[in-house]
């Protein structure tokens, strides 16, 4: 199951919860408020890669979810 980052309303809490993808969509309940007055949000990922020479970690930020210039269009950018 995917791990989903939603938005509280409410509240104005960010938190994140592991749901079927059936329910991905579906409000969540905040576990800060008990309200189900949740959005889902776009959710970036972040991986590290170790240097050739064993130093520290580099840090790697994912792209965009696709669109213009997030690689799907195919506008070449």
């Amino acid at each position: 199951m995917p791990i989903y980052e939603y938005f509280c309303t409410h509240c104005q809490t960010t938190f994140e919860t592991l749901r079927p993808t059936q329910q991905a969509d579906a409000p969540a309940v905040c576990p800060a408020c008990r309200e189900a007055s949740s959005q889902r949000i776009l959710s970036l990922f972040a991986s590290s890669v170790k240097t050739a020479q064993g130093g520290a970690p580099i840090a790697m930020s994912g792209g965009g979810g696709g669109g213009c210039c997030g690689g799907a269009c195919g506008c070449s950018h």
